[in-house]
Order: C-alpha cells, then structure tokens, then sequence
C-alpha cells in the first residue's frame, strides 16, 4: 500500500484528521475489514478506531456488512465503504476512443461507455455532458466530482491542459470548460480535475492493485497506448515533478534523426514501443477494433525488445521495486499475448540493465485486466479530497 504513512504526529486536530483518512483508505484497500484488523495493521488504539468508525457510520461513508468466523467467542463485525454515499464520474481521454464511467464510493465501475475521441475539445466536452445524462439519469447531485486522465500534460493546478502531443490539443482549460458546460446543462456545481493518465493508473495500481506489496515504495507504471506514458511512485508518493512533467519517458529519444514525433522531436521511444509504433502495425494490432492480427513469434520479440530498450532505461536510471504494464489493449483478452511480451522483456532486464542486482526488478502486467488502471484512477481522482485528505501534507 503507497501513500500511507503511520506513526506521523502533530497537533491532535490534524492528528485525527489523518487517522481518519488512514481508516477511509484501510476500507478502500482491504475491502471488507474489522476494527481490530484495521487498529492491528495501521498500528492505531482499538478506541481510536472504534471512535472513528463510529462517526464514519453516522455520516454513512461506511457500513457493517456482517461478521467474521474466527474460532469460538464473539465474531468481528465486518464492515465496508458504502457504495451509495457518493458517486463520480470518471474519464479516460483515449487518442482513439474515451471512455466516461460512473463510480460509486467503493470504487466499482457501475457502467461506462465508449465514444470517439473527436479532434475538437468543444465536441469532446458535449459528449462528456451527452454522457453524464446518460450515466446519471435521476442522481445527479450525488455527483461528488469528475477525474479525468489524459494523455499528455497538465499544469499543477489540475485544471488545464498543457499539451497532449497524440491529441494535438495543447493550451486548453479543459476543467473550467466543462464545468461551466455541466452547470449551464444541469444547473449543478461539480468540481473537475485532471491529471496525466499514467500518473493516476499508478495511483490505482497502488492503492488498489493486486501486483503491489507493503514495501513496494518505487512503482514505475509504464502506459502502451498510441503512446507511452509512464507514471512514477517514488518513495511511497506520487512523483510530479517540479511542473508536472515527471514520467514522460515516452518522449526520451533512443535513436538520433529517428522517426518523427508528434511532439516535434524525432526518435522518441513510443514511436518504436507503442501500438502505433511500425512493429506494432505489422503485428495487425488495431486499437479501435480491439484486435491483434498475428502473434508472430519473432514480430512479437521484435516489439518486445522495443519495449525492453525504455524499461532498460527506467530500471538504470530508477531502480524501482516494480514496473507495471498497462494500457487499452493489455486485457484479459489478450493475456497469452501479453504474457510472452512480457517474459521477453524479463529476459532482456535481466541481460541488459547495468547490474544484475538491478536486473531483478519485478515486471508485471497490471491489476486491472477488464477495466483500465486510469480510469479506476480517474475515479479515485474524484473522491482525492476525502481518502487523502490531509496525509500527503504531512509527510
């Protein structure tokens, strides 16, 4: 688990506030959990807990859910996060197809749908507005917030788009847009914040994905899309950077006068690695239409190699704990395919990076094989202000 730190102190108010988000977070990562599980794994008294989880209850953020078997004696009562209490809405801007999914407080998808991505923000915007009636057709003032993820930069206050090459969108305040779109279409005030997609699918892979352990505290997400992204988890928080370019390995240059890039520069490793990239092609591989043409062994280690030369870099340069690898089509679909790219890339870590200590590094494919990683991020986006409430500032 990332972002989480016990054992910090300060005033008693502030204090409380974060034992607080320490439970909300216990509940978004173990599920259904006691009060003495959670006062035994986050290291805090049982009457902090029993008090805290009591007024959790009364604001009906959580509920008991039923009780533990353990032997004989009282059973634990079992308790959740309560779907119900909030919703939001979650987007995942794709360069082909972007998707907009309702989430509820446990962070479940509830239902989505798909639509193409249009080269106009304006249009983009009236989809998302065509999409929210559509998603919440009588509960709208649930609405907490809306997280949105996207492929390319965005300034440190969340609210507009930098440049984001793929799209070719770039100066867009994309935030307030909508926001006055949602309020002049529903007569609601919803607050909208956006973040990198590969920063929040890191998010989610730490927070809530199966592939990440306790003393994981450097996770590289490595995004496989029309482009490559990648987001950082550095110390056990997430790393921006000074103005938010952090992780945009994708656009390091592995090869001089190599083929151009949408962001102007030329040899950029996504035009080798992505599923736009030559090799990709001549593997039949369609994102639109959801499909790899053929898995032609050495087409496959061709890709895999390409792949292999930015995690190289990565693993030199960081010395994570994990990578993961994820994107539109790393799914449960087409696990076996994945599954050799990715024993293929071990090999060459193992062969090419700068010790083989650093060699070692666990490579893994992502949690998230039926839904994408940042659009379950995108939704954790949304409820930031409640399951991180005043932690990340105190440590």
């Amino acid at each position: 688990m990332v972002f989480i730190r016990t054992g910090e102190t300060g005033k008693v108010a502030q204090q409380r506030e974060i034992n607080r988000t320490i439970i909300l977070n216990g509940f978004l990562r173990y599920k259904n959990i006691s009060r003495t599980d959670l006062a035994k794994r986050f290291n805090l008294s049982k009457s902090t807990v029993t008090r805290l989880v009591s007024n959790l209850i009364s604001e009906k953020m959580i509920k008991e859910v039923g009780s533990i078997s353990k032997g004989l004696g009282r059973k634990p009562i079992t308790l959740s996060l309560n779907p119900d209490y909030k919703k939001a809405v979650a987007i995942k801007i794709g360069v082909t197809i972007s998707t907009i999914a309702r989430i509820n407080f446990a962070m479940k998808i509830e239902d989505y749908l798909n639509f193409s991505t249009p080269e106009d923000p304006q249009e983009f915007i009236n989809n998302v507005v065509e999409g929210i009636e559509k998603l919440f057709p009588e509960s709208k003032e649930k609405i907490h917030a809306i997280g949105i993820g996207v492929p390319g930069i965005v300034d440190n206050t969340f609210q507009n788009i930098v440049i984001a090459p793929n799209l070719r969108w770039k100066d867009i305040p994309l935030a307030s847009l909508l926001g006055e779109k949602i309020k002049e279409h529903f007569n609601i005030n919803v607050p909208v914040k956006m973040d990198n997609e590969a920063n929040l699918a890191v998010v989610a892979e730490g927070m809530l994905g199966k592939k990440i352990g306790y003393n994981d505290l450097n996770i590289v997400y490595v995004f496989i899309g029309e482009g490559i992204g990648t987001g950082l988890i550095i110390d056990g928080k997430l790393h921006r950077g000074n103005k938010n370019t952090a992780g945009e390995f994708g656009h390091m240059v592995i090869s001089k006068n190599g083929i151009p890039c949408k962001c102007g520069n030329e040899g950029c490793w996504e035009r080798y690695a992505s599923l736009s990239s030559p090799v990709s092609k001549n593997l039949g591989i369609n994102l639109r239409e959801e499909k790899i043409g053929t898995k032609d062994e050495n087409l496959l280690k061709n890709l895999a190699y390409e792949i292999s030369v930015g995690v190289i870099n990565i693993v030199n340069g960081l010395n994570p704990d994990v990578i993961i690898l994820g994107g539109p089509l790393i799914t449960s679909k087409f696990i076996s395919f994945w599954e050799e790219v990715k024993d293929e890339i071990v090999k060459n870590v193992k062969k090419y990076s700068i010790t083989p200590a650093a060699g070692e590094v666990r490579i893994e494919l992502t949690s998230f094989l039926d839904c994408p990683a940042e659009l379950v991020g995108a939704g954790i986006w949304a409820f930031w202000d409640i399951f991180e409430g005043p932690v990340l500032s105190t440590i």
